[in-house]
């Protein structure tokens, strides 16, 4: 191998280097940003199944009131 190539075999092992620093950088990024989206979107399904929860609960005390409402309505009086 020549000087001249031998150079040229290292300029572009750094820039080999350089790039794949790059890359593993963006990588990382990318990593942080979804770990980051997925807490979020855990935090949100969560509130979601509460606010599920609490409004289904809402129902069934409407339901329940409703039904008592009705028999009370259909009490004979005396």
């Amino acid at each position: 191998m020549t000087s001249q190539q031998m150079q040229e075999a290292i300029k572009e092992l750094q820039e080999t280097a350089v790039v794949m620093t790059h890359i593993q950088a963006r990588h990382a990024e990318l990593a942080k940003d979804h770990s980051e989206w997925l807490a979020e979107h855990t935090r949100a399904i969560a509130e979601i199944r509460e606010f599920g929860r609490a409004t289904d609960q809402r129902i069934a005390e409407l339901v329940s009131a409703i039904g008592e409402f009705i028999r009370r309505l259909d009490r004979p009086r005396s």
